[in-house]
């Protein structure tokens, strides 16, 4: 069995940087935040009540992000032996269904208000909404550098659509204070609970899949499998598994056939074969188990039903199961 295991330098770094964009983010949110609640208390506004709802659940979404950044700088510990990758996984997975839960409200209430049409003061609406419009652009942009967690993608893909939806604010009290259009507001809002419906789409999608285990999407196991058969000395390749823990660390695990030969022949072999699989497709962490033709195969070295069978008889062939 050989393990490599290529870590990024600048990992530390990277992580730095992200959680002092994060928290600064979450302290422009929240004033934010607490603008448009007031704004649209007093306007009486469903759009702005409904964008500052996706502003709270945006502070959430940022400092479980600044958390899941921070957590994934841990050292690994013997009972989490890949360290703390997957909390920023998590956390995009919690977010994802916030977001779903706010889009389905704000749906609901837009609903209600396009049967019901109440008066709204447009010039709150209009100014609150552009200056939450540029906030959220500023702030988008300077989370654009934050890092490619997919925690931190999900926080800044929350700002990206807040950015949206203050711009259908704005055009909602322009719309108010022009024509008087009372269907404007509402109207709004069903586009605000479609924008944050697919942003929850979008990250739950991709979070699901690397829960699950999936192959990277960009990432073809045919592909790497030919990669691995070209390498000198390898003779076949099965039992290929490849997985991420985030979006930045893909590890890979495969028996390889290399013959009859020397030890420290296999084991150059195998070397070339993980700096291969480094550098064609940024798999950091390769397990080879090298095998020969000679190796016969023996099913007794594991045997997962024999061994579910004696948990649950107690250690005896046959027996019945024990009851605690």
């Amino acid at each position: 069995m050989d393990h490599a295991h290529h870590a990024h330098g600048d990992g530390h770094a990277h992580g730095r940087v992200a959680t002092g964009r994060l928290r600064a983010g979450v302290a422009v949110v929240f004033l934010l935040f607490a603008a448009e609640s007031v704004a649209g208390l007093l306007a009486g506004s469903l759009a702005l009540l409904g964008d500052a709802v996706h502003l709270a659940t945006d502070a959430g979404t940022l400092a479980l992000a600044w958390y899941a950044t921070a957590a994934a700088r841990r050292r690994p510990t013997p009972r989490r032996s890949f360290g703390f990758h997957r909390t920023g996984i998590l956390v995009a997975t919690l977010n994802g269904a916030a977001l779903a839960a706010v889009a389905g409200l704000l749906a609901a209430a837009a609903i209600g208000r396009l049967e019901h049409p109440s008066e709204v003061s447009g010039l709150p609406v209009l100014v609150v909404g552009g200056l939450a419009l540029v906030a959220n652009s500023a702030l988008g942009a300077y989370l654009l550098g934050a890092g490619d967690e997919l925690s931190v993608r999900s926080a800044a893909l929350h700002v990206a659509g807040d950015a949206l939806a203050s711009a259908g604010v704005v055009v909602a009290g322009i719309l108010l204070l022009t024509t008087g259009w009372r269907f404007a507001d509402p109207a709004v809002s069903l586009g605000i609970a479609a924008l944050i419906a697919a942003a929850a789409a979008t990250v739950l999608h991709e979070a699901v899949h690397i829960l699950s285990e999936g192959t990277p999407r960009d990432i073809d196991a045919d592909e790497v499998r030919r990669v691995m058969l070209a390498a000198p000395g390898v003779e076949t390749v099965h039992d290929l598994h490849i997985w991420s823990l985030d979006r930045n660390h893909r590890m890979l695990s495969a028996h390889v056939g290399v013959g009859d030969r020397p030890l420290t022949e296999v084991t150059a072999l195998l070397r070339v074969v993980e700096s291969t699989l480094c550098s064609h497709f940024a798999i950091e962490h390769v397990t080879l188990q090298p095998e020969c033709p000679s190796c016969e195969a023996d099913p007794a070295v594991c045997d997962p039903e024999g061994h579910h069978a004696r948990l649950h008889t107690g250690g005896r062939p046959g027996g019945r199961a024990s009851r605690g």
